[in-house]
């Protein structure tokens, strides 16, 4: 398939619906994980050992929140 063919083709099948909720999901899941890791990051206190607890803790709950949150906004949006 060429790229031309692709581009004409594309606006058949990707809808400004698909476009807004991805936009709007990946902004959630940003602030999310950015939230989590300033809150972890708040809590770590003094050593490496603690840094790599609280590292690991959070992108655990990062990861979980984000699948939660996913799993939400699909129950919103679809």
């Amino acid at each position: 398939i060429t790229p031309i063919v692709f581009y004409n083709r594309m606006g058949e099948s990707l809808f400004n619906r698909d476009i807004i909720t991805g936009v709007i999901k990946s902004i959630v899941f940003a602030i999310i994980i950015v939230q989590v890791g300033c809150f972890s990051g708040a809590r770590a206190e003094r050593g490496a050992t603690d840094v790599g607890r609280v590292t690991t803790s959070a992108v655990v709950i990062s990861i979980s929140m984000v699948i939660l949150a996913d799993s939400i906004l699909g129950l919103i949006f679809y």
